[in-house]
């Protein structure tokens, strides 16, 4: 497909008007990747302390199992 604009006849557009442009898009996606990784930052955070809230609590959990004596744990046969 070709174009029925004659490009030769087009004024270009203004150097500064592109320069403009271009640097509002690096500000505008440097600002979103600053807060996308932020964002990112403050999940992460939060998942390693609910990571090491878990991993406390599981320790606690296997030291209160192992404190309960081995024949405690066994099944009792009923007594006839």
């Amino acid at each position: 497909m070709e174009s029925k604009i004659n490009l030769t006849t087009v004024k270009p557009i203004n150097y500064k008007v592109t320069a403009a442009l271009i640097n509002q898009f690096l500000v505008s996606t440097t600002q979103f990747i600053n807060r996308f990784a932020s964002q990112c930052d403050e999940r992460l955070r939060m998942v390693e302390d609910n990571l090491q809230r878990t991993f406390t609590t599981l320790n606690i959990l296997e030291a209160k199992l192992e404190s309960i004596p081995a024949s405690a744990t066994r099944p009792q046969a009923p007594a006839h």
